[in-house]
């Protein structure tokens, strides 16, 4: 996908991104509030991983995605 786009409802929770650096890795987390929305494209999308823990409490995200062109 090229971009992604999500509004996390309901629960807040830890967005987290990790990228290889040599031997090691580079993390970061971003707090993501109820009934806010994020946007990954670039980098986020091509160099950085990302995950979300589970949670004690429900959340839901509505997530759209875009198609790569194909080359």
């Amino acid at each position: 996908f090229e971009l992604v786009a999500g509004v996390s409802l309901l629960a807040s929770c830890s967005f987290r991104l990790r990228r290889r650096n040599g031997a090691t890795w580079d993390r970061q987390t971003i707090e993501v509030e109820p009934r806010s929305a994020y946007l990954m494209a670039g980098p986020a999308r091509n160099e950085w991983e990302h995950s979300i823990p589970p949670l004690a409490e429900h959340r839901y995200s509505v997530t759209f995605r875009t198609l790569r062109p194909k080359l």
